[in-house]
């Protein structure tokens, strides 16, 4: 059975980016910031669940797939993250699959799996991350920051999974951004 509907993919942190639609067309996409650095888990999230429901469980946005980027492992972290943070992540994770769970399929994929996709290998981030900007510009969407252009980076590779039919122009080797 061919896959028709809208995938929601979400860079889940505390500056979650998110894109939204169906395979082969453009994306919407955008970034929300859950608490306040520094702030309570609890209040983020008590932020990412008011917005789920708000944005994402009304008839007319309610995604059929969503998936999400796993937690990075503290190991591969190189001591650039604490346990608060990888608290929160794996709480919002966890808030995620419960709230899915019987209402929406959730997927679930990593960064080297989406960096390979997208940007033809996987690579560290400080490399990464401005390749994926500007893969995403290329590509027409114009994203304004890191965690949209990741969100987007996901939900392409989703869809190129459920419709390759429809994604095979956002093969890297066609890219500009990504010859040097």
């Amino acid at each position: 059975m061919t896959f028709s509907g809208n995938v929601l993919a979400l860079d889940i942190a505390t500056v979650t980016g998110w894109a939204y639609g169906s395979p082969g067309s453009v994306p919407t996409f955008g970034s929300i910031r859950f608490g306040k650095p520094g702030g309570s888990r609890a209040a983020a999230y008590r932020a990412f669940s008011k917005w789920l429901e708000k944005e994402w469980n009304v008839r007319d946005a309610q995604p059929d797939l969503i998936v999400y980027e796993s937690p990075a492992v503290p190991s591969i972290m190189s001591g650039k993250t604490n346990i608060d943070t990888i608290r929160l992540l794996i709480g919002l994770v966890e808030y995620l699959e419960g709230w899915c769970y019987e209402n929406f399929e959730l997927r679930e994929a990593t960064v080297s799996q989406v960096r390979a996709h997208f940007l033809g290998r996987n690579m560290k981030s400080a490399i990464a991350k401005p390749m994926t900007m500007a893969r995403c510009v290329e590509l027409g969407w114009k994203v304004t920051n890191t965690d949209e252009a990741d969100a987007c980076a996901l939900w392409d590779y989703q869809c190129r999974f459920l419709r390759p039919d429809l994604a095979s122009k956002t093969a890297p080797i066609f890219s500009k951004a990504l010859i040097r």
